[in-house]
């Protein structure tokens, strides 16, 4: 007996052995840093991407020659590259001239910058599903990765004979915007006349100018660059919900850019023993955002005294609209007093007429910090933050404070950066219309979603997240 069990101790440990070694071996990683030791964006991106045929095309279009042995590879991954593929792509990239494999290596970090929630959003609003080359890239399976490099083709590595294409340009410009657009230092907000499309450029560029160079006296107008784009895109009231942009309801945005030698530049040169101060013209732009369902006009200008000025001319001259320029209000959410249980006797004590109870789902927080790391024998710092979400059941009897504390470990969140808040707010009995619940989820600082299906109930939900000090208007 002691010579069977040990038999069959022996045998469990050799399987336990031989299984271990499997999910060893499964989950191993390409070897990636070692083959291409100069591109960390380029292996970074291989792989995320879920559209592995558009580093084929990238590659082939880089380096002059067919790549059939890749592109079957790609075809048969249906999805992400397996290790054993993307070893292939790697040895093959390392064949590449140096000059050919950093301009690789730059372009696509360009497109990884593209790659957070402002990025995909702006990618996702120049694309145009009625054209067939983005429909196939915004088929499933997707990733904003993808999309981006499908951008970045078309501008960088045109098809021969082609005409180069400035999406991915536009996309960049427009990521700029959506993260500028919550802070006054960089742009401010007007409402206007609602349902108004804006002139062609090409009908009112000479009047734009002189009105510009009216406010900035010292910029020649003949020297005013103006462009003009139309895009499908997510609207200012969207802009700050804590959503990818994959599955939002887009809505028309005209955007219209004046750039001009509006500001100086300052440098310092050695020149003949001696350190020289330099002051030159430098470009400074007006560029203007406009939504003609909402009438929301947004102005990006580092000018923050001109700003009025230019939204009265893009009213004038290019909606050729008379009447008044009004400050669009901007929400703004405190999040902080859901740090602790406190905020459960407010929702009792402090609820508006017609609701009948608040109930907090789900708290999501973020521990900010800074890593420091070395890219391209360069030291970089870089801001991250650790996220955690705290839920409760909708059929859990705790509250959503012993829920963190329970099973969280977290007595008290003040610790944390509040991210996100979602409610459900129980709305009364009406005379048209039974009791019911409406889902409200805060995003901090702007970001406002509820499903109100009624505009009392949009109402009812904005004074309580007032009266509760969660909500200011400025």
């Amino acid at each position: 007996m002691p010579t069977g069990h040990t038999t069959t101790a022996q045998q469990e440990k050799v399987v336990n052995q031989q299984l271990s070694s499997k999910r060893v071996r499964e989950q191993r990683s390409d070897d990636g840093p070692a083959i291409l030791p100069g591109m960390e964006h380029f292996i970074d991106l291989l792989r995320k991407v879920k559209h592995p045929a558009l580093v084929v095309r990238l590659l082939e279009r880089a380096s002059g020659d067919a790549l059939p042995e890749l592109q079957a590879l790609a075809d048969a991954a249906k999805g992400k590259l397996p290790v054993e593929s993307r070893q292939a792509f790697f040895h093959c990239v390392a064949k590449l001239d140096a000059a050919i494999r950093q301009r690789l290596e730059d372009v696509v970090e360009r497109v990884l910058l593209l790659g957070d929630d402002y990025g995909a959003q702006a990618v996702q609003s120049v694309l145009d599903e009625r054209r067939e080359d983005d429909a196939a890239v915004l088929e499933a399976p997707s990733d904003r990765h993808s999309r981006a490099l499908h951008l970045c083709i078309q501008q960088e590595f045109p098809e021969a004979g082609v005409r180069r294409e400035a999406r991915f340009d536009q996309a960049e410009h427009e990521q700029v915007m959506h993260r500028q657009w919550k802070s006054d230092h960089f742009s401010s907000h007007y409402l206007g006349p609602k349902g108004v499309e804006p002139q062609k450029v090409d009908d009112v560029q000479e009047t734009l100018r002189t009105r510009i160079a009216e406010l900035f006296p010292h910029v020649p107008k003949e020297q005013i660059l103006i462009e003009q784009f139309v895009r499908h895109g997510l609207s200012h009231a969207q802009h700050d919900e804590d959503a990818d942009a994959d599955g939002e309801s887009l809505t028309q945005l005209h955007t219209l850019c004046a750039t001009f030698n509006g500001s100086t530049a300052h440098y310092r040169q050695v020149e003949d023993g001696q350190v020289v101060d330099h002051e030159e013209p430098a470009a400074m732009s007006a560029r203007f955002s406009w939504e003609p369902a909402t009438g929301a006009l947004t102005v990006f200008c580092e000018n923050r005294e001109a700003r009025r000025e230019l939204a009265t001319i893009f009213r004038d001259v290019v909606l050729a609209h008379e009447g008044t320029i009004d400050d669009m209000p901007i929400r703004q959410f405190d999040l902080f007093g859901f740090s602790t249980s406190a905020m459960l006797k407010r929702l009792e004590h402090d609820r508006i007429a017609d609701i009948e109870s608040i109930s907090i789902l789900q708290i999501k927080v973020a521990k900010p910090f800074e890593q420091q790391l070395e890219l391209g024998g360069k030291p970089v710092a870089r801001q991250l933050a650790s996220k955690m979400e705290i839920s409760r059941d909708r059929r859990d009897g705790r509250n959503i404070y012993q829920v963190a504390y329970e099973d969280y470990s977290a007595e008290d969140l003040s610790q944390y950066a509040l991210v996100q808040v979602k409610l459900v707010m129980r709305m009364a009995k009406q005379p048209h219309r039974k009791a019911h619940n409406v889902a409200v989820q805060i995003t901090a600082p702007n970001g406002l979603n509820d499903k109100s299906k009624t505009e009392d109930d949009r109402k009812r939900v904005l004074e309580q997240l007032i009266r509760i000090g969660v909500l200011s208007e400025f």
